[in-house]
């Protein structure tokens, strides 16, 4: 855990900046777009997502994990001839038969949308690569920027074409703006490893496509199946529904993930180069896990449950009454989501341990499952019961992963299980007078201040209750004040 929960803090300082401006953002948005905008550009960004994950073949994981410099250097060139190649391809197909994907989505309009979609599977990708690169190089204080630079200017982007000329234009030209400006910042992170671009060799190149295959066949198939899983619902809802349904899952889920996202994604991307560097130094990864998965439970789960009753009251006084049908859907969808916040980070270690096959079959189970979900969902008419099944199912197969790999680390259950168990209880009892509030029909800034009040009571419960959390913050805050005035601190023995 030494530095583990700093670089977290230094990725989820911009990550935070990020997500708090894309938060504030968003109700401007939500009233120069309509419902069936957000629906087109859900379905563009859903087709985009698919076409990222294959863009580099999977071997943008295989950057973290070469013991020398210069083997990574050489992986990362991989990614990106396999990036432009792909992206090629892509958008030949999509462009060529943009008429035809419109008419199959009930969604014609998208067609002329489609000549940007090779733009943006480029620098999406190369985004990503950049991600492991500086991950790797433990450079989080670039990579935070980076993101910050990605949210600002993708809203900035989007407000401007909402305030000239609404459309969903606006919404899509906002994404490849925000994923080009972040590129271009993060670039700035290889200049101190410039030298390293002279070992780039063909012939090494193609060393490590060979030693890592397993990734390009068995990684690139899973992460097909696990993209399609994640946008299969935006797919099936344009399919089986129209697009103003379409947008309010697409907020909804945007509401729920950016919260959860603001530290599961820094704790995705250190635990993923935490759990490589135990590997190559230890040949096991169980205590990374054991440390880490039981702190991702206590740290996630009472907003999982402040949201869940008050998601509702939220949606309609922050993005507009007109949008009150995506603050149910959020509802619904908040147990699954929780669910993949604290798994998720886990996941990497399908790719750490060499698990392709595994990973592979797990998300062929889980896109067989959405797809039967949905396609019972869309011929009965009903988006509600689809979403409530969607979730519960999502719940159980996420649970089911986690477990598999809990084993495969060594790791245990125990200590996970018993995690879940005491920090749902506590959060459902602090939680009690918003309830309660919210059974009385009080407003909603007075259920926000009650909100507030039982987070800091449960926070610094879990602050003098967990040793090891306590003593790596304690820990950042020596680092940020000067020792004279840590005396107080140390005689409360809040260093302990």
């Amino acid at each position: 855990m030494a530095s583990f929960l700093g670089n977290i803090f230094k990725l989820t300082t911009g990550t935070m900046i990020a997500q708090v401006t894309g938060i504030i953002l968003i109700p401007v948005i939500t009233r120069l777009y309509s419902p069936e905008f957000f629906g087109v550009n859900q379905l563009f960004l859903s087709i985009a997502t698919v076409a990222v994950v294959v863009s580099s073949l999977s071997y943008d994981y295989t950057i973290m994990l070469p013991k020398t410099d210069e083997d990574s250097i050489n992986a990362f060139a991989l990614c990106t001839v396999c990036i432009l190649g792909v992206s090629a391809a892509i958008g030949a197909v999509f462009i060529g038969f943009g008429d035809w994907f419109g008419a199959f989505f009930e969604t014609p309009m998208i067609a002329e949308y489609f000549v940007w979609l090779p733009v943006f599977v480029v620098f999406s990708s190369l985004f990503a690569i950049l991600n492991e690169w500086l991950s790797r190089k433990v450079q989080y204080g670039v990579l935070s920027r980076g993101i910050v630079v990605n949210s600002i200017s993708t809203r900035m982007v989007q407000i401007g074409g909402g305030l000239v000329a609404p459309s969903p234009l606006g919404l899509i030209l906002g994404s490849v703006a925000g994923m080009t400006f972040a590129v271009l910042y993060m670039l700035r992170g290889l200049t101190q490893d410039i030298e390293l671009l002279k070992a780039v060799r063909v012939k090494r190149m193609k060393e490590i496509a060979v030693r890592y295959r397993d990734f390009a066949l068995y990684g690139s198939a899973g992460g097909l199946a696990n993209s399609l899983s994640w946008e299969l619902p935006a797919f099936m809802l344009a399919y089986f529904f129209n697009p103003a349904i379409l947008g309010y899952y697409a907020l909804a889920m945007m509401a729920v993930r950016l919260p959860m996202g603001m530290v599961g994604t820094a704790i995705s991307q250190v635990f993923y180069q935490k759990a490589s560097e135990e590997k190559n130094r230890t040949g096991s990864v169980k205590s990374v896990v054991r440390e880490i998965h039981t702190r991702l439970i206590s740290i996630g789960i009472f907003p999982f449950v402040i949201f869940t009753i008050l998601a509702e009251d939220l949606f309609s006084f922050v993005f507009g009454a007109d949008w009150l049908t995506a603050g149910t859907y959020a509802m619904l969808l908040a147990p699954w989501i929780f669910t993949v916040f604290i798994f998720s980070p886990i996941s990497s270690l399908f790719g750490v341990l060499e698990r392709q096959r595994s990973f592979l079959s797990f998300e062929i189970l889980t896109l067989l499952t959405w797809a039967t979900i949905f396609y019972i969902g869309g011929i009965t008419g009903n988006p509600v019961s689809t979403l409530v099944l969607f979730s519960i199912g999502g719940t159980l197969i996420w649970g089911s992963k986690a477990a598999y790999l809990v084993r495969v680390s060594g790791a245990g259950y125990r200590d996970s299980t018993i995690s879940l168990i005491r920090h749902l209880t506590v959060s459902i009892v602090i939680s009690v007078p918003l309830i309660i509030g919210k059974f009385l029909d009080l407003p909603l800034i007075i259920l926000l201040g009650i909100a507030g009040m039982t987070a800091i009571a449960y926070y610094l419960l879990l602050f003098f209750t967990d040793t090891l959390v306590r003593r790596e913050l304690m820990g950042m805050v020596q680092g940020l004040i000067p020792a004279k005035h840590l005396d107080w601190m140390e005689r409360l023995g809040l260093f302990r």
